[in-house]
């Protein structure tokens, strides 16, 4: 794992953060429906921006999943990582047909 991870994970943040305030800010000179839209949108790229921290700081202590999530494991039972990979080298040799009379 290289030690500058959390760089990229900053930089997201960072982001996303200034997206939700600019969200939060239009939002809050705009009137009615509007508002109450742009306040839900800010506030949910906001936690969006939190949980991407979050799963970039927790991926090291789970093997490079974020919250440990599975790689669909659980869900489909033989689809491991590399279920595709089951054929190691080259396919064996077909033994010679005998020959015809």
């Amino acid at each position: 794992m290289h030690p500058f991870f959390f760089i990229g994970a900053v930089h997201h943040v960072i982001v996303v953060a200034v997206i939700a305030f600019f969200v939060l800010f239009a939002a809050s000179k705009a009137n009615g429906f509007v508002k109450i839209l742009g306040n839900v949108l800010g506030y949910l790229l906001l936690i969006a921006a939190v949980l991407c921290f979050l799963a970039a700081a927790t991926a090291p202590f789970f093997g490079g999943r974020p919250f440990g999530m599975n790689a669909m494991g659980y869900m489909h039972p033989g689809m491991e990582q590399g279920w595709d990979h089951h054929m190691q080298g080259p396919p064996p040799a077909q033994p010679a047909p005998p020959a015809g009379k």
